[in-house]
């Protein structure tokens, strides 16, 4: 069945034919209800036109013969009524009345019976048909149903002759037809032609929609699939032609394909930044250990004073090996969601003042005021203090870097009570951040000295962004008319960081 319908217009003409059936299955329905009272009543003219007729020929042919009591009589006309209700398809009883007898039966099988039926209505027959004998029809004619052998018939009736002091009712039934015949007869009515030329041609206008339907949405689909194959064979620049898709669905799609693309490239080209990055910042320490530790093998260095200095460097350069490395991975591990947080309550001012003494004697060697706002009345914070020390270390280390001398940098606290946040900002004044750099500082070895005079491994704000959103936090950064401001926002309160925590447990 999948090899099958296994394009996309193969399923389309077949869910448009199943859905075009439905419909036809359900109109047929409604209207055949509607259309039932209408064709019981054209059922009991037919009825009513083929009973004048049968009325008028029994009376001119058999009515004196009936009076007689012939019985040979009596079969012939017998067999007229039997012929009669076979040539019009109805069932034909005579009943004496007012016993309600029935004396025949078409069918042979309610001799004796009782004829017993519910309030019969009188019913004015059309004279369209046989004019002449119409002319010597006469009696009233009642209609009504009546239940015969568990079944419902509709029935006519009318006098036939009085016979020995009683009247001969001759009646003709047909009977209801169940729900599914009532269903199947007025299609198996209609012309076999026009059957087989209607069906043709819904499926042909189902064909040509479907097929319709399904070149547009390939046509659409073609340049997201010669995109696939383009990413996939390396082209990262292909990006679809949005105006040239139709369908607003593909349009849609074909733009998020765009994003992706983008993204990609981004990507890419980080990743090519960071291989670039990791091995400038890799080569310049292992150059120093390898040229320091080369003269201490070849005697270069003698005096004890050289190899003090060759082990000083060696020591320092591995460390700063050591430190790239560990913030690679610590990095690594935020990002995949794999380093454990240690939740507690925190004071913001306490880890503030913290972090203040920690960093001012790198302050004054700068020769920077190194300034310290707390906030009056700031609630604590659910967060792990060890990471969070190392995120506003991060944003200190680089304000004190990029804040000439005799400038300053001011840590502040500060409650956000209308989004029930607390914010650590940290002002600096240095050059600024340039508005086309805002969003890609956060990335990964990202560092606007491209000639890195100001030194680092790039990764201090992308750390930064990993602890606080593993925190459930925003960062942020603005231009101020002397300098930059950084600001890291943490909820506060036990309820959202233990929601956080939950979902820090998930990921990892």
């Amino acid at each position: 069945m999948n090899r099958l319908f296994n394009t996309l217009q193969k399923r389309l003409f077949l869910t448009h034919m199943l859905v075009a059936l439905a419909v036809l299955l359900l109109a047929s329905l409604i209207l055949l209800a509607l259309q039932a009272p209408l064709r019981t009543e054209a059922m009991l003219r037919r009825m009513s036109e083929g009973l004048q007729p049968t009325v008028t020929l029994a009376r001119n042919n058999f009515a004196t013969l009936l009076l007689t009591g012939d019985s040979e009589a009596e079969e012939r006309f017998f067999n007229y009524l039997r012929s009669q209700a076979a040539a019009q398809d109805v069932r034909i009883l005579l009943v004496v009345e007012p016993e309600g007898t029935i004396v025949f039966d078409s069918e042979e099988r309610l001799q004796g019976e009782r004829w017993q039926p519910a309030e019969a209505q009188a019913f004015e027959p059309p004279l369209r048909r046989m004019r002449g004998a119409a002319m010597n029809f006469s009696g009233q004619v009642t209609r009504g149903v009546v239940t015969l052998e568990n079944a419902n018939w509709h029935y006519v009736s009318t006098l036939l002759l009085p016979v020995r002091r009683n009247d001969l009712m001759l009646v003709m039934l047909k009977q209801q037809p169940p729900p599914l015949r009532a269903l199947v007869e007025p299609i198996t009515e209609l012309p076999q032609g026009l059957l087989v030329g209607g069906l043709l041609t819904l499926a042909a206008a189902i064909f040509l929609l479907s097929r319709w339907t399904a070149s547009a949405v390939t046509r659409s689909l073609a340049p997201l699939m010669a995109g696939t194959r383009a990413l996939a064979d390396g082209d990262l620049s292909y990006r679809v032609d949005v105006s040239r898709v139709s369908l607003a669905e593909v349009h849609a799609l074909a733009t998020s394909f765009n994003q992706m693309a983008d993204r990609v490239q981004q990507t890419q080209q980080a990743q090519r930044d960071f291989v670039a990055n990791v091995s400038h910042d890799l080569k310049t320490p292992l150059t120093s250990i390898l040229g320091y530790s080369q003269a201490l093998l070849d005697g270069a260095a003698a005096t004890p004073e050289a190899q003090q200095r060759a082990a000083l460097v060696i020591h320092q350069e591995a460390q700063r090996l050591g430190h790239l490395v560990e913030e690679v991975i610590d990095l690594a591990r935020l990002e995949g969601g794999q380093l454990h947080l240690h939740w507690q309550s925190v004071d913001p001012n306490e880890i503030g003042a913290e972090m203040m003494e920690s960093f001012r004697p790198q302050a004054e060697v700068a020769q920077i005021a190194l300034e310290w706002k707390p906030s009056p009345s700031c609630p604590p914070i659910t967060a792990d203090a060890s990471r969070l020390r190392r995120a506003l270390a991060n944003l200190l280390d680089n304000a004190i870097k990029h804040t000439p001398a005799g400038g300053r940098v001011l840590l502040a606290v500060e409650h956000l009570a209308n989004s029930r946040e607390v914010q650590f900002s940290v002002r600096d004044n240095g050059p600024g951040i340039p508005e086309a750099e805002r969003e890609r500082i956060w990335e990964r070895f990202y560092r606007l000295d491209r000639a890195r005079t100001a030194g680092g491994s790039g990764l201090g704000l992308a750390i930064v962004k990993e602890i606080v959103e593993a925190h459930g936090g925003t960062v942020g950064v603005e231009n101020l008319d002397d300098g930059s401001r950084f600001w890291i926002r943490l909820p506060c309160g036990e309820m959202k960081a233990s929601s956080t925590q939950e979902g820090k447990a998930q990921r990892t």
